[in-house]
C-alpha cells in the first residue's frame, strides 16, 4: 500500500484568482515550515473544527511551539518524527479586480419635481476583499475545496441589484429636484450606496473597498420626451421672464437718466435766475424785490374801474403792505407822496407801515432792526426816495436829482443802527453812535 505524502514545507500555490485554497496534503511532520503571505491567512482544520488561524509570518510547527497540534497527531511515524493530520485553507486577503454591476430591468421611479414616472437603470463596478477569514470560510466556502472571484459575484449578484435598487429609488425620490438633475451626482450617490451594501458583505466577513457608478441613465421613452419638452417650455418662459425684467431695467434707467437731466436743467435755471437776481440788485437795496413789488402795484393802480372797485383794491394794497412788508418807497413809486390811499374812498392813513426787506434773504424785517430774523445779516440804512417821483436822493442832496423837487427836512438817522434822532441830540439813542453834525 502507498504511503500518504508527507510535507515539510506548507504554502500557497493557488492562482492569483482564488479566494480559498485547499493544501492537497493533509499531513505534515513535527517541525514542519508553515510560510503565510502579507495578503493572506492560513486555516487549520481538524474534524470540521477550525484549531487555529495563522496569519502572515514563517512557523515551525512544533508541539512546543503550538500545543494544538497534539490534538491533530497521527498514527503515522516517519523516520522516528511524529506526524499530523489536518486540512490546511489559505484566505486570500487581498483587493480583488474590480467587478461589474447592473441593473438587469428599469426602475420605475415617480419624479418628485413633474410627478411623472420615468424609468432609470444603472451600471457600475465595485472591489471586495475577505475582512474576516474563518467567517468567510465558514459563511460561503464551507465544504468547497475552494473558491474564485465568480463564486463571490454569483453569490452575492441578487442581493446587490436589490439593494441598489430599493437605495436608488428612494435616493432620487427623496429630492425636491428633477431626477435628470440628481442623476448626475454620482460620487454622492456612490457613498449612499455603499453604506447600503456594507452590512451584506459583514455577513460573510467581506468588506466593500469601492463601488463606483460609471453611469445612471433615464430610459427614452413617451414620459422622458413629455418631460424634456416641459423642460423646454419652462426654459422659453424663464427667458421671457429675463428678457422682460432686462426691459424694464433699461426702461427705470432712462427714466432715471430723463428725471436726472431735468434735474440738471432746472439746476442751471435756478442759477441763472439767482445770477440775474444779483445782477439787478447791485445797488445794495434789494433792487430785485423792489422791482418785482413794483410791477405788481402798478398792474394793480392801473386797473379801469369803478370808484367802489377801485376803493376796495386800495384797502386790499393796504393789509397787503401790512402783512407783507412792502417798504414805503415802493409805494412812492406807484403812489405820488408814498400814499397808497390817496385818492380813495375811504381812507385809513395807517394801513402801510414802514418795514424793510433783507437784502440777502428778502425776508421782511420790522422798521428800527438791525438785523434780519432769518438769517441773520445786517441791514443797511433805508436810501431817501423822493416824494414826488420815487428816484433815490444820495446824502445830503436838498433837492431831488430826478425832478428837482426840494427835499424835505426829516428826522435824522442813525448811520449805525438806522434809528431816527430827534432834533439837537448828539448822540444816538440806541446805539450811542456820535452824530456827525450837519447829518
Amino acid at each position: 500500500m502507498a504511503l500518504k505524502p508527507i510535507m515539510n514545507v506548507i504554502k500557497n500555490e493557488s492562482m492569483g484568482n482564488m479566494l480559498c485554497y485547499k493544501v492537497p496534503c493533509e499531513d505534515f511532520n513535527n517541525g514542519s515550515q508553515l510560510i503565510v503571505a502579507e495578503y493572506e491567512e492560513a486555516l487549520f482544520m481538524k474534524d470540521g473544527i477550525i484549531e487555529e488561524t495563522f496569519t502572515a509570518g514563517k512557523y515551525t510547527l512544533t508541539t512546543e511551539n503550538f500545543p494544538f497540534l497534539t490534538t491533530l497527531k497521527s498514527n503515522l511515524v516517519t523516520g522516528g518524527v511524529s506526524a499530523y493530520n489536518c486540512k490546511i485553507y489559505y484566505i486570500s486577503k487581498q483587493d480583488h479586480p474590480e467587478k461589474k454591476w447592473g441593473t438587469s430591468e428599469p426602475i420605475n421611479v415617480l419624479d418628485p419635481y413633474w410627478q411623472t414616472y420615468l424609468h432609470v437603470q444603472g451600471r457600475g463596478a465595485y472591489t471586495i476583499r475577505v475582512k474576516d477569514g474563518k467567517k468567510f470560510f465558514i459563511k460561503m466556502v464551507g465544504a468547497n475545496r475552494s473558491a474564485n472571484d465568480d463564486d463571490l459575484v454569483r453569490n452575492f449578484r441578487t442581493a446587490f441589484i436589490q439593494n441598489i435598487s430599493d437605495e436608488l429609488a428612494a435616493y432620487l425620490t427623496s429630492s425636491t429636484e428633477e431626477i435628470i438633475v440628481v442623476c448626475n451626482r454620482k460620487k454622492q450617490l456612490a457613498d449612499v450606496l455603499t453604506n447600503t451594501l456594507q452590512p451584506v458583505l459583514d455577513e460573510y466577513g467581506d468588506e466593500l473597498v469601492n463601488f463606483y457608478i460609471e453611469n445612471i441613465g433615464v430610459v427614452d421613452d413617451e414620459n422622458l420626451k413629455s418631460i424634456t419638452r416641459m423642460r423646454r417650455e419652462r426654459q422659453e418662459r424663464m427667458f421671457e421672464r429675463q428678457q422682460n425684467i432686462e426691459d424694464e431695467r433699461m426702461r427705470y434707467g432712462l427714466s432715471k437718466e430723463k428725471a436726472e437731466a431735468d434735474r440738471y436743467v432746472s439746476g442751471q435755471a435756478a442759477q441763472a435766475d439767482y445770477e440775474r437776481m444779483k445782477i439787478r440788485d447791485q445797488d445794495g437795496n434789494n433792487g430785485w424785490a423792489r422791482q418785482e413789488e413794483a410791477e405788481i402795484l402798478k398792474t394793480m393802480a392801473g386797473n379801469e374801474g369803478s370808484t367802489g372797485n377801485f376803493a376796495g383794491a386800495g384797502m386790499g394794497i393796504g393789509m397787503g403792505l401790512a402783512m407783507g412788508g412792502i417798504s414805503k418807497s415802493i409805494m412812492g413809486d406807484v403812489f405820488p407822496g408814498g400814499n397808497v390811499n390817496a385818492g380813495l374812498s375811504n381812507p385809513n392813513p395807517g394801513q402801510a407801515a414802514g418795514v424793510r426787506i433783507c437784502p440777502k434773504c428778502n425776508a421782511v424785517v420790522p422798521e428800527g432792526m438791525k438785523f434780519c430774523g432769518s438769517c441773520g445779516s445786517p441791514i443797511e440804512t433805508p436810501k431817501k426816495i423822493c416824494a414826488n417821483c420815487g428816484a433815490e436822493i444820495p446824502e445830503g442832496m436838498r433837492f431831488c436829482g430826478q425832478c428837482g423837487t426840494p427835499v424835505s427836512a426829516g428826522p435824522k438817522i442813525c448811520a449805525q443802527c438806522g434809528a431816527e434822532i430827534p432834533e439837537g441830540m448828539k448822540f444816538c439813542g440806541r446805539c450811542g453812535t456820535r452824530v456827525e453834525q450837519g447829518e
